[in-house]
């Protein structure tokens, strides 16, 4: 029965034949009919539609674009509750800020017959004054908004004037609810310690805390307005949100959200009250909020939104680094040549996808070095390796780490876990001038899984992150009046180049950058006070023989104070000795002679007895003047500029501050001008030549009167070095501040030192450590250990060649393990470590 049905309907060879004929040929008569109507459109139906062809520079209409632009225009109205004496100052400070922002509307509520006259919009409620607390001013609020807006917009905000909203994260919140549905959307409140019980809530109920905002949809609005009366009529506390909450709850059936991350995204700062975000802004709580609140200042106000406006401006500029990636990564695959020169540098440079082989360098002194990160910093290039994490490092990390997280915890809700960080185990970083900054991170971190099998566990990841610097930007010197370019830098703008001169950055600028006239300039100080004009410094010197060197002192000193006549005074504390009395003699007639040519200036010569006592020599000199002198405390291998002087006036107050400059201190020529040829002035400054010197307290100005309250010098010390280090800490300890900054206006002279035996312990190891630093910068010192080989290839014929060349292979194969693969090799080392630490114990 089956087979002859199947028979009856089966369609044979001859009907498949005609149907694929028909198919074929409707396919090239409909293909012809539609060539003919554009062509003779007269002759076709009048009702088809006619083609309009665009420009390319038109836009096609899209009907979804604008219906999304509709919704964005018309998607909430904010009703702000301010006061009249607000009016021209916090509510000003919001719409001049975060109300620019909001994809709605955005009105300011005041007392009746509340006006701006700076055009702020207000609306002033009648029979509504600016008393406390504002029940009233609330729900006649909502009351108007719901009179003249509530078929203009899906939601409606109650905000105060001193709450900062996102507008973009708001409008990306609010589209991702359900606007149809009665909503009450805030931080949930159930009132603080003392008012729990007292607010008349069940232990079921809560209510929007008005500070952070609450927002109502259309649906919750519109049953609560017509029992306004009744809300105002039956209040039973004085805290407006909360009798806004309790009228929500019993008329729109719908309470405050529960959601716990809704304390994160409409943010009360707890920990600062009145004085909310006026320190750090860079913090987890500011990046993830929608709602700021408190800010009573409007400065602060101001500060928070430019901080969040660079904020936008750094995700713009990333942004457009992406961009350039692919067309970087575009033009490779493509292999197509840019036109113009400067626009493939431009991709070419700033579009390299990160990496840390970006730079590849061609000789032993172009590698560039990693400092170590733990608690501390490690670092090759400063005469102290290890030191504390300074500010702007610290920053920077913390920068880095808030943007490392953002990426972990971008789709942290899609995948039901979130990823804290704890803290940075170790890391290393260095700053390459034309890329960026290179780290590698390993973090402790937190994951926690809140859908499925819920679980909080400890993690280690590894970060490789890459901080690109930007395009190089020119600002123009309107005032200034040369025809070539002039750029403007601050003196530090080198110190994390390599060490070069100067003159050979300046040159190489010039040569990369084509600029003709090149300096670089900072704003000059105004030392045209009356302080700076008639103070007096009395500079002390204390001094055992080294006649030569005093001869050097005196020579700068001439130039520098008696030829300008600066008004300074000069004491030198000599300690004879029968073996220098040659010597002595010789300072003495020097300063005769001194005195002869300078009669107006005092030149005072104190003899002192006994061995030698730096701390002994300034305590005599500055008992020479009285307690409101200025007392400048300098070494004999000292030399320095005349703007030094004015540095002192500025930076030395009395009974307020004390002045330390950090000295630049001489390399010994003989080690660092052996292959290069050395700056014939003293005060050019690089890395080669010199250092500064961070732990010398010898130089320093101070008033008289200061020097005395904090018990002047120990004269019990004897020698060389440590008087200055306990001074220092005397001042530590006392109510005056410490003024310590580089000044490249103070040199001292390299001289040989020689560390006697007989000192006390931590002076003779003072001693050789300042002998030590003075002898050559660090690069200088590998490069003599590494062309050494009695020290650096010592024992390289007891390891074979065979076992050297493995361990490089070994390395080169770790860089290209995968991902997985490297993760089994590790535990298994893992395994074979813990196996040794068994055997050992």
């Amino acid at each position: 029965m089956s087979y002859v049905k199947s028979r009856k309907h089966r369609i044979g060879p001859k009907a498949l034949v005609g149907i694929l004929i028909g198919v074929i040929c409707g396919f090239f008569l409909t293909t012809w009919s539609r060539h003919f109507c554009d062509v003779h459109a007269e002759w076709c139906c009048l009702g088809r539609p006619r083609i309009k062809h665009i420009k390319s520079s038109e836009t096609i209409p899209n009907a979804h674009t604008k219906s999304r632009q509709s919704s964005q225009k018309n998607l909430i109205f904010i009703g702000v509750m301010t006061a009249k004496k607000y009016i021209d100052t916090r509510a000003l400070a919001a719409y001049r800020t975060w109300a620019k922002t909001i994809p709605g509307k955005v009105v300011f509520f005041s007392s009746a017959g509340s006006t701006s006259e700076k055009g702020v919009p207000v609306v002033g409620l009648p029979g509504v004054d600016d008393s406390y607390p504002p029940q009233k001013k609330s729900f006649m609020m909502l009351k108007y908004i719901h009179d003249h807006y509530i078929n203009k917009f899906e939601w409606f905000m109650r905000a105060d004037d001193d709450v900062y909203i996102k507008g973009k994260r708001l409008a990306n919140f609010l589209h991702s609810v359900n606007s149809s549905r009665p909503q009450f959307i805030g931080q949930a409140g159930l009132g603080n310690k003392e008012e729990f019980g007292l607010l008349s809530l069940d232990h079921n109920e809560n209510f929007c805390m008005g500070g952070p905002g609450m927002v109502l949809s259309k649906q919750t609005l519109q049953r609560v307005v017509p029992h306004i009366s009744y809300c105002l009529k039956n209040l039973y506390t004085t805290h407006e949100d909360v009798e806004v909450g309790r009228c929500v709850r019993k008329f729109a059936q719908t309470s405050c959200t529960w959601a716990f991350e809704m304390q994160r995204l409409f943010y009360q700062n707890y920990r600062e009250d009145n004085w909310s975000f006026m320190g750090k802004l860079k913090t987890k709580d500011i990046h993830q909020a929608i709602t700021l609140h408190a800010i009573k200042q409007p400065p602060y106000m101001y500060r928070l939104h430019n901080y969040l406006q660079g904020h936008k401006t750094s995700d713009l500029r990333h942004k457009l680094l992406l961009l350039r990636r692919e067309i970087h990564s575009m033009n490779v695959l493509v292999e197509t040549e840019m036109e113009s020169g400067s626009v493939k540098r431009m991709s070419n440079r700033y579009g390299i996808p990160p990496s840390l082989h970006k730079f590849v360098p061609e000789s032993r002194d172009e590698v560039q070095p990693w400092e170590f990160l733990s608690r501390s910093l490690y670092s090759h290039n400063s005469l102290n390796p290890k030191r504390a994490l300074h500010g702007s490092l610290k920053e920077g990390l913390e920068d880095i780490l808030m943007q490392v997280m953002q990426m972990i915890n971008k789709n942290a809700r899609q995948r039901g876990r979130t990823i804290d960080f704890k803290e940075i185990l170790y890391g290393y970083r260095r700053v390459n001038p034309l890329h960026g900054a290179d780290y590698i991170l390993d973090l402790l971190l937190m994951y926690r899984k809140h859908k499925g099998r819920k679980m909080t566990v400890p993690v280690r990841r590894h970060a490789y992150l890459q901080q690109t610097f930007t395009d190089v930007e020119f600002t123009e010197d309107e005032n200034h009046q040369s025809e070539q370019p002039k750029i403007t830098l601050p003196t530090n703008a080198f110190t994390a180049l390599p060490s070069k001169t100067m003159t050979n950055i300046f040159d190489f600028l010039k040569q990369k950058l084509g600029l003709g006239y090149f300096q670089i300039t900072g704003k000059k100080s105004q030392y045209q006070s009356e302080k700076s004009k008639q103070e007096i410094i009395h500079t002390i010197l204390p001094l055992a023989g080294r006649f030569e060197t005093f001869k050097q002192f005196i020579k700068n000193f001439e130039k520098v104070c008696l030829m300008t006549n600066e008004e300074v005074k000069l004491a030198v504390i000599l300690f004879k000795s029968e073996s220098e009395s040659e010597s002595t003699n010789n300072i003495e007639n020097l300063l005769v002679n001194l005195r002869i040519k300078y009669p107006k200036h005092e030149l005072q010569l104190v003899n002192a007895t006994g061995s030698f006592s730096r701390a002994i020599a300034l305590d005599v000199g500055a008992a020479l003047y009285g307690p409101s002198a200025l007392l400048f405390f300098v070494d004999v291998d000292m030399i320095f500029h005349q703007d030094v002087l004015h540095r002192i006036r500025q930076n030395t107050h009395l009974g307020q501050q004390v002045y330390y400059p950090i000295v630049y201190s001489q390399y010994d020529p003989a080690v660092v001008c052996a292959n290069r040829t050395c700056p014939e002035s003293a005060f050019v400054v690089t890395e080669s030549r010199g250092y500064w010197r961070q732990f010398g307290y010898g130089i320093v100005s101070m008033y008289n009167a200061d020097l005395r309250k904090v018990g002047g010098f120990d004269t019990s010390i004897h020698g060389w070095g440590k008087e200055d280090v306990d001074l220092y800490n005397k001042f530590v300890a006392s109510n005056l501040t410490i003024f310590r900054s580089v000044d490249p206006g103070l040199v001292h002279i390299f001289h040989s030192i020689h560390c006697d035996p007989q000192l006390e312990s931590s002076q003779y190891q003072m001693c050789l450590g300042s002998m030590g630093s003075s002898y050559a910068p660090v690069e200088t010192l590998a490069h003599i250990v590494f062309n050494n080989e009695n020290i650096l290839h010592r024992n390289e014929n007891n390891t074979s060649s065979v076992h050297s060349n493995n361990s490089i292979e070994h390395i080169e194969d770790l860089e290209f393990i995968p991902k997985n693969r490297a993760k089994r090799s590790i535990g298994k080392n893992k395994n074979k470590i813990s196996k040794v630490k068994r055997k050992k114990k």
